[in-house]
């Protein structure tokens, strides 16, 4: 394939695996590399130079944000999977399930088990549906 048709020019390849290795981590560095030169499939030669020179030129920035999270957390606290049904029963059909928790002064209000909004006013027993 020749480089016009859009796979990644040896320059533009080195430009980016330049950057790559500015970062602080190997594993960084692999997974960064490898979204870098994945972009640059199907772009003009052109437009290729052009992305390889923006990603020089935040390098630095991304390099200080993956340091300042160097105590990341490994993975994100996942909770519970929503099914899909319950979370379009909230979004269009405004249907939610109400449950009633507490603040950590004792206060006590009503919010959604499924999309976390707090219910605007007053509730009855029986309030399913609602804003």
């Amino acid at each position: 394939m020749s480089p016009a048709s859009g796979s990644p020019t040896s320059g533009a390849r080195l430009a980016v695996g330049f950057a790559a290795r500015l970062l602080p981590t190997p594993a960084d560095r692999r997974r960064y590399q490898a979204e870098f030169v994945a972009e640059l499939y199907g772009l003009p030669r052109s437009a290729q130079l052009r992305h390889a020179a923006g990603v020089l030129s935040q390098t630095f920035a991304l390099r200080a944000a993956l340091s300042a999270s160097s105590a990341r957390l490994r993975e994100a606290v996942m909770h519970e999977t929503i099914p899909f049904g319950r979370r379009f029963r909230c979004r269009v059909l405004r249907w939610h399930d109400w449950r009633t928790v507490s603040t950590e002064d004792g206060r006590r209000y009503a919010s959604c088990s499924v999309c976390r909004k707090d219910h605007p006013g007053q509730m009855g027993p029986q309030n399913t549906i609602g804003c």
